[in-house]
């Protein structure tokens, strides 16, 4: 299965949905207490934004306190909202980190196995890959993990099709992420999914997150600033805030104070996709954007995007949302029922 092949939940097909797309947080004594508290933060952040009941958010687990894990002899007291049971009907299960040298708790893997039997999401968080692969679930799929604990999942799950240096990894219906703030771009992608890109954005924003980043990009950076060199975090934020001066390689190694050899060779070390991929993956998110929050024509849309024509918007947002620009806006800007911004229409 491809990157963009991706299972949707039979309650996401339509936007008016009944009721609120349930999202449990599964946890159990020694849950990492950060992959938690992202999780249940960046879904509670898609209500505010929205102004709306999006997600039905809960920490499920046994009933009673739990210990948590946030770092060497440091822990805290947790209380979960609702039974594991419920987590089983959920239609999102987040599975958080758990130290993977610990037992996992087989009331976890028959939650985890009964909730994917029955059609649910299953989304892991950093070593939460582990608890997914002990289920059984991941047997001839790829997958990731954080990168310093991958070798450790390979050995333990020779099934697994391990991929150390991804983000986030969908194979199956069944995602999984890399360590720390790789698990708040799979989950701001899930969002993305569900709501499109301009809710996904304005969380982003809001998170202070500085980059949004795609699956295939690889967990840590190697770009070393040297003397007149700009950081690769400087040159993206620009580019991203000027699409239309960014539209070459050449503007962005320019940008960064380098050869144009030099740079390309260096953004794939440590990006993992060429420059020029980037480029149009930031335009298609650009022109995602403007598709919901404005009524803007595709042809003005192309041009503050960067693309500089409607046929290359055309080309490239359907090569990479695998719908055109059409469907997309009918999806994603009037479903959500916000009212476009007007002005500066074509």
């Amino acid at each position: 299965m491809q990157k963009n092949d991706l299972m949707v939940h039979p309650s996401l097909t339509s936007t008016n949905q009944a009721s609120p797309h349930r999202v449990a947080v599964l946890s159990h004594d020694g849950v990492g207490a950060f992959e938690v508290a992202l999780a249940v933060q960046a879904f509670a952040a898609a209500n505010d934004h929205a102004r709306d009941v999006l997600y039905e958010v809960a920490v499920a687990g046994p009933e009673r306190a739990l210990v948590t894990r946030t770092g060497y002899a440091t822990s805290f007291r947790l209380v979960p909202d609702r039974l594991l049971s419920w987590a089983e009907s959920a239609h999102t299960l987040i599975v958080p980190a758990y130290p993977e040298q610990l037992r996992t708790p087989a009331a976890l893997i028959e939650t985890v196995q009964r909730a994917h039997a029955g059609g649910t999401r299953v989304v892991s968080l950093c070593l939460g890959t582990f608890l997914v692969a002990a289920a059984g679930l991941l047997d001839g799929l790829r997958a990731t993990t954080h990168w310093h604990w991958a070798d450790r999942l390979a050995a333990l799950h020779p099934m697994v099709r391990v991929q150390p240096e991804r983000l986030f990894v969908e194979d199956g219906g069944l995602f999984t992420s890399g360590g720390g703030t790789a698990a708040l771009d799979l989950v701001l992608h899930l969002i993305e999914q569900d709501h499109g890109s301009a809710l996904a954005a304005e969380i982003a924003r809001f998170m202070v997150v500085p980059l949004r980043r795609d699956g295939d990009q690889t967990q840590y950076a190697r770009w070393k600033v040297t003397g007149r060199t700009r950081s690769l975090q400087d040159t993206l934020r620009w580019a991203e805030e000027h699409l239309d001066e960014a539209s070459t390689v050449a503007a962005l190694a320019e940008h960064a104070c380098m050869s144009t050899r030099t740079f390309t060779r260096r953004f794939r070390d440590v990006v993992g996709i060429s420059p020029m991929e980037w480029l149009q993956r930031a335009k298609v998110r650009r022109a995602q954007e403007l598709l919901q929050r404005t009524a803007w024509t595709i042809d003005r849309i192309a041009e503050a995007s960067g693309f500089g024509s409607e046929a290359a918007l055309r080309y490239h947002f359907t090569r990479l949302t695998e719908m055109p620009p059409g469907r997309y806006r009918r999806t994603f800007g009037a479903a959500r029922g916000r009212r476009p911004e007007t002005a500066g229409v074509a």
